[in-house]
């Protein structure tokens, strides 16, 4: 507010970034009560914050809410500047597991505008505002979520209906191809790192073959032994968050709902070229396994410890993957 005032409007518009990342830490170990007082305060001053800094942020930005099963799906455009008038390629950049619209501008957004792209961001199903203001818990069927994003996308000024991306990173490395498995306008995807499915980050990790039986069963005596399990305040806030966040009641539901999500039978009806990276050592990374089931045009891009981009969606190493992503879809999309 200072710099505002002073006309530093640049360090105000980042100013109000940073803010806008700090209110989301605040929250990120307090999720699994989503009646939290702390919970709902931090989210509110989350998106307060990003919507502050949009007046001072050098791109033209629309506010909306796109309607969703009686819901509603708080959203954004963003335009390169000074471009009013022509067509250009739109990226649609979905939320991961704990994420939130407004985080997207710092995930991939902020990379996107400068090169000419437009960006929409936006809280589906168990994200965001839908999760903490309206309850809405997560579904599997990411394809359900994308259409309605893309019907309302493609009715603004400016979209190039023949240019469209999908960028997934995080848990979106999941969301991105089920939801591409199904919607034939997309010409480009990219998967970061690309996931498939979920069981097997639990069978044989957490339960062997045996025990995950009886856990689909919905074994009784095992059930009681897992919500025991929520007395430690570690493990209370890893499962509760997820639980909240899938709309789960116990921890037997929540494991219950994982052969749900999966896009193992669906990713060869995948049809737009698809973009695969995969930073060294992701936990989450099933980026050869979906590479692998691909039948469209593809790619897979590695990134190494050593080149500092190892880790989750490639860790500290954020300019290597921006200039591999955004190159490959400068290419696609000149063709």
């Amino acid at each position: 507010e200072a710099a505002a005032k002073a006309g530093y409007s640049v360090t105000a518009g980042k100013a109000w970034l940073r803010a806008t990342e700090y209110w989301r830490q605040s929250i990120f170990f307090i999720r699994h009560d989503l009646g939290d007082a702390r919970l709902q305060q931090g989210y509110q001053e989350h998106r307060k914050a990003f919507r502050a800094a949009i007046p001072f942020l050098p791109w033209p930005v629309t506010t909306a809410e796109i309607p969703l099963a009686g819901a509603r799906m708080g959203a954004y455009l963003l335009r390169p500047d000074n471009r009013a008038g022509t067509a250009q390629p739109t990226l649609l950049i979905p939320c991961g597991y704990d994420s939130t619209a407004e985080a997207g501008y710092s995930i991939a957004a902020y990379m996107a505008l400068p090169r000419g792209y437009n960006v929409v961001l936006w809280d589906g199903p168990g994200q965001g505002g839908m999760l903490y203001e309206q309850g809405v818990p997560m579904r599997p069927d990411f394809e359900a979520v994308l259409t309605p994003v893309i019907d309302w996308t493609l009715k603004q000024p400016d979209v190039d209906a023949k240019r469209l991306g999908l960028i997934g990173r995080s848990f979106a490395g999941y969301l991105a191809p089920r939801a591409a498995a199904f919607e034939k306008r997309l010409a480009a995807l990219v998967c970061d790192p690309g996931q498939v499915e979920f069981v097997s980050r639990i069978v044989p990790k957490m339960f062997d073959e045996p025990t995950w039986r009886r856990v689909l069963a919905g074994d009784a005596t095992l059930d009681k032994k897992l919500e025991d399990s929520l007395n430690s305040p570690q493990k209370r806030e890893w499962f509760g968050a997820r639980m909240a966040t899938l709309g789960a009641k116990t921890v037997g539901d929540f494991l219950r709902q994982q052969p749900g999500y999966s896009c193992e039978t669906v990713a060869d009806k995948i049809q737009c070229p698809t973009l695969v990276t995969d930073g060294e050592g992701d936990f989450a990374s099933q980026s050869q396994k979906l590479f692998d089931l691909l039948k469209c045009e593809k790619k897979l891009v590695k990134f190494t410890e050593t080149q500092g981009a190892g880790g989750h969606c490639s860790g500290l190493g954020q300019t290597l993957w921006e200039e591999a992503v955004f190159d490959w879809l400068d290419n696609l999309f000149s063709r």
